[in-house]
């Protein structure tokens, strides 16, 4: 079965998205090369948001959106998130067909402060929030490789996609103006991929029956039963 891929329109709002910019307009950018390592380095060529004030902010947007949305929250079940890594292509950089490192944090170990394993996040899921208009620039899409052909995305500005960590994917050259998007990674609270299925599916129908009777018997049984999958299966 071809894994689960999740597309959230309106993942940030107007207002987020217009403080972002206004920070990425007054902040510098490095080698996207930074945060690269072993066969990724060799085809990645893109840009990156250089840390200082202004890269702090976009970060915590950023995140405050991943702690509020609710298709999020009721897919992923997050645990633990990485630092957006805002990047940036212009024409003629890509990022060729890769797969993203299974635990992030790992191989920079030797260069950080404090103990051994201290924030590892082990990506169960990749996640690219669009920043700029999708006709605002040609080429760039997310492409994932697949054994049923090529799947490719380009979200309006605002839009996130998620998709599980280890599917082979690309984002194609840029031939005109230039793409923007913020890229983090997220450890689930439930790791196997049937339990967390199954979680998403109960706690979709305690969403669909709070519309219709939210003091119904169904209701208030669907919501007993969607707790208790989560503590079962949640490693917290």
């Amino acid at each position: 079965m071809w894994p689960s891929i999740i597309t959230i329109d309106n993942f940030l709002d107007e207002a987020d998205l217009t403080a972002i910019h206004d920070k990425i307009a007054t902040s510098g950018f490095v080698d996207g090369h930074v945060s690269a390592g072993g066969p990724n380095l060799g085809v990645k060529h893109n840009q990156e948001m250089a840390t200082g004030p202004g890269y702090v902010e976009v970060v915590k947007l950023v995140e405050r959106a991943v702690k509020t949305n609710i298709e999020l929250n009721y897919t992923v079940f997050p645990r633990a998130i990485t630092r957006s890594i805002v990047s940036k292509y212009e024409i003629g950089m890509s990022y060729g067909m890769h797969i993203d490192a299974p635990v992030m944090g790992f191989m920079a170990q030797s260069a950080a402060f404090g103990s051994f394993g201290q924030n590892y996040v082990r990506s169960d899921f990749s996640m690219t929030v669009f920043l700029s208009e999708p006709e605002s620039y040609e080429g760039g899409e997310l492409s994932f490789d697949s054994p049923w052909g090529e799947h490719k995305y380009k979200l309006s500005q605002g839009g996130a996609i998620v998709y599980p960590t280890g599917l082979p994917h690309e984002v194609v050259p840029v031939s005109y103006g230039t793409r923007l998007a913020a890229v983090l990674w997220l450890q689930s609270m439930i790791r196997d991929h049937e339990q967390r299925r199954l979680a998403t599916d109960v706690n979709r129908l305690v969403r669909q029956l709070m519309e219709k009777d939210p003091e119904s018997p169904e209701t208030l049984l669907a919501m007993e039963i969607a707790a208790n999958a989560l503590r079962t299966f949640a490693d917290v």
